[in-house]
């Protein structure tokens, strides 16, 4: 939504769901809550189709997690796969990442399904028509910035 207008729609249905339960793993792997995801889309779809571009987005919005500026390597523990099937069917699953010793200095990494999985199906696609997407996207770049009062003071008192 912006400005009260559907801004943009995908509708996806879901197919060949199987469930956390049906996946059987060592537990000691299963992903830690407030870790940090790899994303992997596979496949041209995510390129050159539009409803593909546009899920690829919406996934990577819910998936993502929250945005950090560093990564402890230890908190990699997860992966999103994303793979083309058709142009209209992605198939979705999530794995565990394990880092095993290679005898170099990058680790070897395993994967795990710990699941949910699923195929996704586009069934309803809208893109935001031009005009609102460039008032969405607009900026205020000609208000000047405001000054903080704790730091207009600070300049004052010359610290």
């Amino acid at each position: 939504m912006y400005d009260h207008h559907v801004y943009d729609l995908i509708e996806v249905g879901v197919e060949n769901f199987k469930s956390i339960e049906s996946f059987s793993y060592d537990k000691k792997i299963a992903p830690r809550v407030g870790s940090k995801p790899f994303i992997a889309f596979i496949g041209e779809g995510f390129e050159n189709v539009d409803e593909l571009k546009h899920l690829k987005e919406v996934l990577l919005y819910f998936l993502r997690g929250e945005v950090v500026e560093n990564i402890n390597l230890a908190g990699l523990d997860r992966v999103y796969v994303c793979t083309t099937i058709s142009s209209n069917k992605v198939y979705l699953t999530h794995c565990a990442l394990q880092l095993k010793k290679s005898g170099t200095v990058v680790p070897r990494m395993e994967l795990v399904e710990v699941g949910p999985s699923m195929d996704l199906v586009v069934r309803r696609h809208r893109l935001p028509n031009e005009g609102l997407r460039k008032e969405a996207m607009k900026t205020a770049k000609d208000q000047p910035k405001k000054k903080l009062k704790m730091l207009a003071q600070m300049q004052y008192k010359g610290l």
